[in-house]
C-alpha cells in the first residue's frame, strides 16, 4: 500500500491502514517495535502530527502499545485459557462430578425473583426460592471467569447443607436423576460488564465481557438449572465442536 497525498482519505488514516497492513503481512510481528515517529516521517514524507495521530488511534484500538522510554510495539495476543468442547453443560453445577476442584465460593439461598420465576415457569406460584452456587474460573492465579448457577430449592431441598457437610456430589445427586440436566439452550454474547462482574473479573467498569447464559433441561423437558457465566475475552477461549 502506498500513501496518496491527493486522495480524499486523510493521510493519518492512510498511514493507520498501512501499519495494519504491515502487521497483517508479517512485516511487523506481535511484540515487534515499529519505526519511530521520526522514521515514519522520513520514510513517507509525513508531518509528525500526522504520524502521531495514526499511532494514537492504533494504540486506542489496542493494535499498538507504547512502552515508556522504549518505543511503540505491536500488541502481543495474550495466551488464552482454552475451554475445550464447550457445550451448555460446561458450566453446570449439577453436571459436576465433584465440587472440590472448582473453588466453590458459596451456595446461598435467594428469594423468588421475577426474572428467574419466568425462566423456570413459576410466575404467580408460591415457592421457597432458589439455590445460588458461585465459583471462579481461575488459571495461574488469575480469575478468567465467574460462574453462577441457579437451582430451584424444591428440586434439591438440602443442597446447601449437604455441601457444607462435605457430602459427595454423587451422593447429593443419588436418586435425583430425574432432576439432572441432560441438555441446554445457552447463548453466548458480548456486553459491557456490570459493576459486580467487573469487580469479580478484575477489569475496568464497562469493559466488554463474554456471557454464557441459559437454561438446562432434564429428560422430561423441564428447566432444572439456570447458568450465567461471565468471562474475560482477553483471557479465555471457547472451543466449540
Amino acid at each position: 500500500m502506498k500513501l496518496d497525498k491527493h486522495s480524499s482519505i486523510p493521510l493519518y488514516a492512510q498511514l493507520r491502514e498501512l501499519i495494519v497492513e504491515r502487521i497483517s503481512d508479517g512485516t511487523y510481528e506481535q511484540g515487534d517495535r515499529i519505526p519511530s515517529e521520526l522514521q515514519f516521517c522520513e520514510e513517507l514524507d509525513l508531518s509528525r502530527p500526522t504520524v502521531r495521530q495514526a499511532i494514537a488511534e492504533l494504540v486506542s484500538d489496542g493494535v499498538l502499545e507504547i512502552h515508556k522510554g522504549k518505543g511503540t510495539y505491536v500488541t502481543s495476543e495474550p495466551e488464552r485459557l482454552s475451554v475445550p468442547h464447550f457445550t451448555p453443560m460446561t458450566f453446570s453445577f449439577l453436571n459436576l462430578n465433584s465440587y472440590e476442584r472448582i473453588d466453590l465460593k458459596s451456595i446461598k439461598h435467594v428469594e423468588s425473583d421475577a426474572e428467574l420465576d419466568a425462566v423456570f415457569g413459576l410466575v404467580g406460584k408460591k415457592h421457597p426460592g432458589y439455590w445460588l452456587a458461585t465459583w471462579p474460573v481461575v488459571y495461574e492465579g488469575k480469575t478468567h471467569g465467574w460462574c453462577s448457577s441457579y437451582i430451584p430449592v424444591p428440586l434439591f431441598p438440602d443442597l446447601a447443607q449437604a455441601v457444607a457437610a462435605g457430602k459427595r456430589m454423587v451422593d447429593i445427586k443419588s436418586n435425583k436423576y430425574a432432576f439432572l440436566p441432560v441438555k441446554g439452550a445457552v447463548a453466548v454474547l458480548a456486553r459491557p460488564a456490570k459493576n459486580k462482574e467487573a469487580q469479580l473479573l478484575e477489569v475496568p467498569r464497562r469493559s466488554f465481557v463474554l456471557i454464557a447464559e441459559g437454561g438446562l433441561y432434564a429428560r422430561n423437558g423441564s428447566i432444572v438449572e439456570y447458568i450465567r457465566t461471565a468471562m474475560r475475552p482477553d483471557l479465555i477461549k471457547l472451543e466449540i465442536s
